[in-house]
Protein backbone atom coordinates (compact mmCIF):
# COMPACT_ATOMS: atom_id res chain seq x y z
CA UNK A 1 0.00 0.00 0.00
CA UNK A 2 1.45 3.07 -1.05
CA UNK A 3 -0.16 7.37 -1.00
CA UNK A 4 -0.51 7.88 -4.32
CA UNK A 5 -1.96 10.70 -6.34
CA UNK A 6 -4.28 8.34 -8.08
CA UNK A 7 -6.26 9.87 -11.37
CA UNK A 8 -9.49 8.33 -10.85
CA UNK A 9 -11.66 7.65 -14.37
CA UNK A 10 -14.54 10.42 -13.68
CA UNK A 11 -11.34 12.77 -14.09
CA UNK A 12 -8.95 11.30 -16.36
CA UNK A 13 -11.36 12.98 -19.47
CA UNK A 14 -10.57 16.46 -17.99
CA UNK A 15 -7.22 16.54 -16.21
CA UNK A 16 -4.02 14.20 -16.43
CA UNK A 17 -3.53 15.22 -12.51
CA UNK A 18 -4.65 13.68 -9.60
CA UNK A 19 -6.49 16.12 -6.97
CA UNK A 20 -4.96 14.75 -3.71
CA UNK A 21 -3.36 11.49 -2.11
CA UNK A 22 -5.52 8.19 -1.59
CA UNK A 23 -4.17 5.02 0.09
CA UNK A 24 -3.24 2.84 -3.71
CA UNK A 25 -2.25 -1.02 -3.75
CA UNK A 26 0.30 -1.98 -5.86
CA UNK A 27 -0.97 -4.81 -7.30
CA UNK A 28 1.46 -5.55 -10.39
CA UNK A 29 5.24 -4.21 -11.09
CA UNK A 30 6.53 -5.11 -14.37
CA UNK A 31 10.51 -4.89 -15.25
CA UNK A 32 10.33 -6.50 -17.79
CA UNK A 33 9.31 -3.82 -20.64
CA UNK A 34 11.44 -1.38 -20.85
CA UNK A 35 14.28 0.46 -18.82
CA UNK A 36 11.84 1.59 -16.23
CA UNK A 37 9.82 -0.56 -13.48
CA UNK A 38 5.81 -0.42 -14.43
CA UNK A 39 3.44 0.07 -11.51
CA UNK A 40 -0.08 -0.80 -11.99
CA UNK A 41 -2.28 0.56 -8.84
CA UNK A 42 -5.72 0.44 -7.36
CA UNK A 43 -7.22 2.81 -5.70
CA UNK A 44 -8.76 3.30 -2.21
CA UNK A 45 -11.66 5.81 -1.31
CA UNK A 46 -14.40 7.19 0.63
CA UNK A 47 -16.94 7.23 -1.88
CA UNK A 48 -18.95 4.67 -2.02
CA UNK A 49 -19.78 2.75 -5.48
CA UNK A 50 -22.24 3.72 -7.91
CA UNK A 51 -24.32 0.87 -9.66
CA UNK A 52 -22.17 -0.91 -12.33
CA UNK A 53 -19.06 -0.03 -10.33
CA UNK A 54 -16.52 -2.98 -9.14
CA UNK A 55 -14.96 -2.52 -5.87
CA UNK A 56 -14.89 -4.17 -2.31
CA UNK A 57 -15.28 -2.87 1.08
CA UNK A 58 -12.08 -2.21 3.30
CA UNK A 59 -12.64 -3.70 6.26
CA UNK A 60 -12.29 -1.22 9.54
CA UNK A 61 -9.88 -3.68 11.10
CA UNK A 62 -7.84 -3.53 7.79
CA UNK A 63 -7.99 0.49 7.93
CA UNK A 64 -6.84 0.27 11.18
CA UNK A 65 -3.51 -1.83 10.79
CA UNK A 66 -2.75 -0.04 7.58
CA UNK A 67 -2.89 3.35 10.03
CA UNK A 68 -5.57 5.35 7.76
CA UNK A 69 -9.31 6.80 8.91
CA UNK A 70 -12.07 5.14 10.21
CA UNK A 71 -14.37 5.91 7.73
CA UNK A 72 -15.89 3.64 5.46
CA UNK A 73 -14.01 2.99 2.34
CA UNK A 74 -13.39 0.65 -1.23
CA UNK A 75 -10.78 -0.23 -3.34
CA UNK A 76 -11.71 -0.15 -7.04
CA UNK A 77 -11.10 -3.10 -9.20
CA UNK A 78 -12.56 -1.62 -11.95
CA UNK A 79 -10.05 1.23 -12.85
CA UNK A 80 -5.82 1.38 -12.48
CA UNK A 81 -3.26 3.90 -12.81
CA UNK A 82 -0.28 2.42 -14.95
CA UNK A 83 3.37 4.69 -14.32
CA UNK A 84 6.77 4.37 -14.78
CA UNK A 85 8.08 3.90 -10.60
CA UNK A 86 9.24 5.87 -9.16
CA UNK A 87 6.61 8.62 -10.72
CA UNK A 88 6.26 12.08 -9.79
CA UNK A 89 2.59 11.31 -7.91
CA UNK A 90 3.84 9.47 -5.30
CA UNK A 91 3.31 11.62 -1.58
CA UNK A 92 4.78 10.91 1.53
CA UNK A 93 2.69 7.99 3.82
CA UNK A 94 2.71 10.19 6.71
CA UNK A 95 0.01 11.98 4.74
CA UNK A 96 -2.18 8.66 4.74
CA UNK A 97 -0.98 6.85 7.68
CA UNK A 98 -0.21 6.85 11.48
CA UNK A 99 2.02 3.90 11.05
CA UNK A 100 5.42 5.08 12.15
CA UNK A 101 7.28 2.70 9.49
CA UNK A 102 4.88 5.07 6.48
CA UNK A 103 7.66 8.48 7.92
CA UNK A 104 9.78 9.59 5.44
CA UNK A 105 8.59 7.05 2.22
CA UNK A 106 5.90 6.60 -0.05
CA UNK A 107 5.19 3.20 1.12
CA UNK A 108 2.81 3.04 3.67
CA UNK A 109 2.75 -1.15 4.42
CA UNK A 110 1.97 -4.63 2.42
CA UNK A 111 -1.24 -5.25 2.73
CA UNK A 112 -2.01 -8.54 4.53
CA UNK A 113 -1.84 -12.06 1.83
CA UNK A 114 -5.37 -12.89 2.66
CA UNK A 115 -6.39 -9.73 1.81
CA UNK A 116 -4.79 -9.25 -1.06
CA UNK A 117 -5.49 -12.60 -2.96
CA UNK A 118 -9.01 -11.39 -2.43
CA UNK A 119 -7.93 -8.16 -3.91
CA UNK A 120 -6.83 -9.83 -6.70
CA UNK A 121 -9.30 -12.09 -7.26
CA UNK A 122 -11.96 -9.01 -7.83
CA UNK A 123 -9.25 -7.73 -10.19
CA UNK A 124 -9.16 -10.64 -12.16
CA UNK A 125 -12.78 -10.68 -12.50
CA UNK A 126 -13.08 -7.62 -12.96
CA UNK A 127 -10.73 -8.13 -16.13
CA UNK A 128 -12.61 -11.34 -17.30
CA UNK A 129 -15.89 -9.32 -17.63
CA UNK A 130 -13.84 -6.19 -19.46
CA UNK A 131 -14.44 -3.73 -16.95
CA UNK A 132 -10.84 -2.70 -15.97
CA UNK A 133 -10.21 0.70 -17.31
CA UNK A 134 -6.06 1.32 -17.20
CA UNK A 135 -5.00 5.21 -16.90
CA UNK A 136 -1.93 5.91 -17.99
CA UNK A 137 0.11 8.27 -15.81
CA UNK A 138 3.84 9.61 -16.51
Amino acid sequence: MISYEYLWKSQADQTEEGRTAYPAAVVISRDDVGPTPIAYVLGISHSEPKAGDRAIPVPLKLKRYLGLDDEPSWIYTDQMNVFGWPGPDLRPGEWLSTRPAAAGTCVISPLPTDWFEEVKEHLAESYRLKKVKAIKRT
